[in-house]
């Protein structure tokens, strides 16, 4: 047994080391990827609630416009400034009213990358909108929100 423990032929301390650091490698990468993956859900999660609160405010605030509008008589125009942050969850993104005949309008706030995550929040009380037009990029901090009523009852809304 003496001579299977003194036997230095047998292991390369050189060897022994460069493995010992490749596995100390191995295990400080994994300890940090999911370090790196749990913080990026964390974003990614608050990302996903700032968008749809400012979704929310953003739909509040032509609902509201839309409200005063029906009152009205004759040709109306409103307009409502509302800042904005320049990033939600450490990213850009931007924000697109959209309206189609067959659907209702919505807000739709989207990361700035083409594969992002998007937040679509439609505009259930607003039945006939005529046109609606804009988008608006974070990097502007604030977000012009405008209402036309016309005679006939038309409305048309735009953001920018």
């Amino acid at each position: 047994m003496r001579a299977f423990f003194s036997d230095e032929k047998a292991v390369n301390i050189q060897i022994g080391y460069l493995m010992n650091l490749i596995v100390l490698l191995i295990i400080t990468g994994s300890i940090t990827s999911a370090f790196y993956l749990y913080t990026d859900a964390s974003s990614e999660q608050a990302m996903r609630a700032s968008y749809t609160d400012l979704g929310s405010q953003i739909a509040r605030d032509i609902t509201n416009m839309y409200l005063i509008s029906k009152n009205s008589q004759g040709n109306l125009s409103l307009n409502v400034k509302r800042n904005i942050p320049l990033t939600m969850g450490g990213k850009g993104y931007r924000i697109e009213l959209i309206s189609t005949e067959d659907s209702m309008a919505s807000i739709d706030i989207s990361e700035g990358s083409f594969s992002g995550y998007n937040i679509s929040t439609t505009l259930n009380s607003i039945k006939d909108v005529g046109s609606t037009s804009g988008v608006v990029y974070s990097g502007s901090g604030e977000i012009n929100i405008g209402l036309e009523k016309y005679r006939s009852g038309v409305v048309s809304l735009r953001i920018g």
